[in-house]
């Protein structure tokens, strides 16, 4: 969606709704996952939990790691070559379709070292989680800071959390991710 005005102008009314829209449903869906799939990453790693209440301050690193780790979209299927691109000797031609699988690319051994482990304190953790360059989730900044209050409420509050059900029931999504429910059998909730 283009502003009328130009970069600097004011949004219409239209606009400004759809934004609204994309920011409040787009923004939900990925969030919720995000938190979900943090609590059973945690749950299933107590290492990491343990770590986060010892070290409350790797919340911010912490909520990157579990984005590339867990990511809320693994797939999306509206991007198409705007030019011919060769790749390893094989050229995608302009205007094919491209099918990018972000779970794919957070999990890649050339670009992070022992992808499938869980490193609360990973260097350089350039995920695709919130996509990248100009389709970067424009929700991204509201949603890193929900979920880094939701999982720091739950690392610091939550008594001995346990998962009742693992693997939990999954969404059926083509492109977002996430269980219909969480499970957790607790002790207690702190102040």
């Amino acid at each position: 969606m283009v502003n009328e005005d130009g970069p600097e102008g004011r949004m219409s009314k239209g606009l400004l709704t759809s934004n609204a829209l994309l920011l409040i449903f787009a923004g939900h869906e990925t969030t919720v996952n995000l938190i979900a799939h943090s609590v059973l990453t945690l749950l299933r790693h107590p290492e990491a939990l343990e770590k986060l209440r010892r070290r409350p301050e790797l919340i911010v690193p912490g909520v990157e790691e579990l984005l590339r780790f867990e990511s809320s979209v693994q797939f999306w299927p509206t991007r198409s070559a705007v030019e011919d691109i060769d790749i390893a000797g094989t050229t995608i031609p302009k205007g094919a379709p491209i099918f990018l699988a972000y779970g794919s690319a957070n999990r890649d051994p050339e670009q992070f070292t022992d992808p499938d482990e869980l490193d609360l304190e990973r260097r350089d953790n350039q995920h695709l989680g919130f996509g990248q360059g100009i389709h970067f989730c424009f929700g991204a900044p509201l949603a890193r800071l929900e979920v880094q209050n939701a999982v720091g409420e739950f690392v610091r509050r939550v008594e001995n959390p346990r998962l009742v059900e693992d693997p939990p029931p999954y969404r059926r999504n083509q492109i977002f991710r996430g269980p219909r429910h969480v499970l957790v059998d607790i002790d207690g909730i702190r102040d």
